[in-house]
């Protein structure tokens, strides 16, 4: 069986058009099988982003949505916060081939898409750092996505993420604390968490 974080060998007949609202607005997507929340934007994703647009008027002017899958959450908050220049990084190349598509399908322009795992392959820094971590690759890669995530935030840089309770949102939660000596809970929502840190 695959995981929507391997890239596997796809057939045109594997892609399709999905839409969905976030933040009241519709979107269009394309999608593809054995990725994932492939039919419609799970709703992890969506109190996330809820929650970003609800707490954060500016994302400052770089911004990454780290493990970005077909594109959501990027092309949402690019959307709402034109002033920012997004990248978004997914490990695998049909997660970058989606990306690519959506932003045309959905007009967004102030975005750069990175075939990378985590920040291998993506330069700079960053104001804020979001995602919505690929639980089922394992809980070493979050605690690398946490640690790194350190280097890669400018100083008062924002690091948001959603994990649900029974994903093991305490032991996340603790390694933000430890990593940046702060971490918030923005959001709680049917078993979803929207954590935050800040490095100062």
């Amino acid at each position: 069986m695959s995981h929507y974080f391997e890239d596997i060998e796809r057939n045109e007949d594997d892609y399709f058009l999905t839409e969905d609202y976030i933040n009241k607005k519709k979107y269009t997507f394309q999608s593809c099988n054995n990725v994932f929340s492939k039919n419609q934007v799970d709703y992890g994703t969506k109190v996330l982003i809820s929650t970003i647009i609800k707490n954060f008027k500016t994302l400052g002017s770089r911004a990454i949505d780290l493990g970005c899958g077909y594109g959501a959450i990027g092309i949402s908050l690019a959307d709402h916060y034109k002033d920012t220049h997004f990248v978004m990084s997914d490990i695998t190349k049909t997660a970058i081939r989606l990306c690519k598509q959506n932003i045309y399908l959905n007009k967004a322009e102030n975005i750069e898409v990175i075939n990378s795992d985590l920040f291998e392959k993506v330069e700079g820094k960053f104001d804020f750092i979001i995602t919505n971590p690929p639980i089922k690759v394992g809980k070493q890669v979050l605690l690398n996505l946490i640690s790194q995530s350190v280097e890669r935030l400018e100083e008062g840089g924002q690091i948001i993420l959603v994990i649900k309770k029974s994903h093991g949102k305490d032991s996340i939660k603790l390694a933000l604390e430890e990593a940046f000596g702060n971490c918030q809970i923005l959001e709680r929502d049917k078993g979803y968490y929207i954590l935050n840190s800040i490095k100062e």
